[in-house]
């Protein structure tokens, strides 16, 4: 039984008829399969990620395809391409290195080394490394932004530092055009420009001013901006120019020039020697100065110390004595008081017997002469008279 045109196999089909069917499936499968790689692989191409694409078409086709290399690259990534139509060619994207030097770089473009003359006669081998990249598209400056637009500032007598400026370029067009598409062809031609320019930066300096960074970068850096000027518009950049050992062809100059800068460098070690000496024989100075000061102190403040303690104690002293006279006084004034009340004052003399009761009871006969212990009236009038004496006295 079918089903809008499909057919409903129900558990009751044969399994024969059913292995035929899967069979069927797995074929029409496997075809589209092969027919999809076979377009891949006939109409399509992968761009690395460490490569540019470079489409060239054979033939042109008005308003659709233009003949030649396309000023564009392509990003890495799955392209089209028509055999016999259009194809695909690759270029690196990457960092490229080149070294002017006698020792070879494992992976990377290697010349000799390169011997600039001076401006005194002499000539001087170094090993330099350029460092460029290639454009992915052609570039105009009227599409930079007034941001964009870096211009380079060197102070006197400071190291300048490399500034990558915005500048109109070509792409990789330009670059297949002119270099091919050859990598070794390429550096191998862009060496011998390189060399050109760095020869003709680089003799302006003297066997002298190769030791002098400033002078030295400089002219590493306008052999650079001359480089670029050329091969920008090629669809290269030269990202930097990198002087890493320089070496005079006489060694008798070198062995001079070596021995005068060790000199120098002897001088200014000893000056800075010399400084460090003075340095510390003024610290111990100041140390020394400090510690007698700190001394000095030490015994005046001891000495500040004992006067204000003896001060202190002639104060307390004073104090003291002021003190006990001020209680005397006191003490005085109530006795004088308390004579007058009793001298004075109606009844005074009962107050002075009822006092003296318990002192009369503890003595014994013959202490005080004269009176009877026992007799308080007796005793009154004898206390009462030596009050008046003692007061009439006062």
């Amino acid at each position: 039984m079918t089903t809008g045109g499909i057919a409903n196999y129900s558990n009751d089909t044969p399994k024969e008829e059913r292995g035929s069917v899967v069979s069927v499936l797995l074929t029409i499968v496997l075809v589209l399969g092969l027919l999809v790689g076979l377009i891949f692989f006939v109409f399509g191409q992968v761009v690395p990620p460490d490569m540019i694409g470079i489409r060239r078409n054979f033939i042109s086709v008005p308003g659709i395809l233009a003949p030649g290399f396309q000023e564009k690259g392509l990003y890495p990534g799955l392209h089209w391409k028509i055999p016999e139509v259009s194809t695909i060619q690759l270029i690196p994207r990457d960092f490229q290195f080149i070294h002017l030097n006698d020792a070879a770089m494992v992976g990377d473009y290697t010349q000799k080394q390169l011997e600039v003359p001076t401006t005194d006669g002499s000539k001087v081998q170094a090993d330099i490394t350029l460092i460029l990249r290639f454009f992915e598209r052609p570039f105009s400056t009227d599409e930079a932004q007034p941001t964009d637009l870096i211009a380079a500032e060197d102070g006197d007598r400071k190291v300048p530092f490399a500034v990558r400026n915005i500048v109109s370029h070509g792409g990789p067009n330009e670059l297949a055009n002119t270099y091919s598409l050859d990598r070794e062809t390429q550096l191998k031609i862009f060496t011998v420009t390189a060399e050109e320019k760095l020869k003709e930066s680089l003799s302006n300096l003297s066997t002298q001013d190769y030791y002098d960074p400033v002078l030295r970068e400089i002219a590493a850096l306008n052999a650079n901006r001359q480089i670029n000027e050329i091969v920008n518009p090629d669809g290269i950049e030269l990202w930097a120019t990198l002087i890493r050992r320089y070496i005079y062809s006489e060694k008798r100059i070198d062995d001079q020039i070596f021995n005068k800068n060790l000199q120098e460098a002897t001088e200014r070690l000893n000056a800075a020697e010399r400084s460090l000496q003075q340095a510390k024989a003024e610290t111990e100075e100041t140390a020394a100065k400090w510690d007698a000061e700190i001394k000095d102190l030490q015994v005046s403040g001891e000495q500040q110390r004992a006067v204000i303690m003896s001060e202190a104690d002639r104060f307390e002293v004073e104090k003291k004595s002021e003190g006990d006279r001020l209680v005397q006084e006191a003490i005085a004034k109530v006795d004088k008081a308390k004579n007058k009340i009793l001298t004075e004052v109606d009844g005074a003399e009962v107050y002075v017997a009822r006092e003296m009761t318990p002192l009369l009871e503890t003595l014994e006969g013959g202490v005080v002469t004269d009176i009877d212990p026992y007799n308080i009236d007796e005793w009154v009038k004898k206390l009462v008279n030596v009050s008046r004496q003692a007061q009439s006295a006062n």
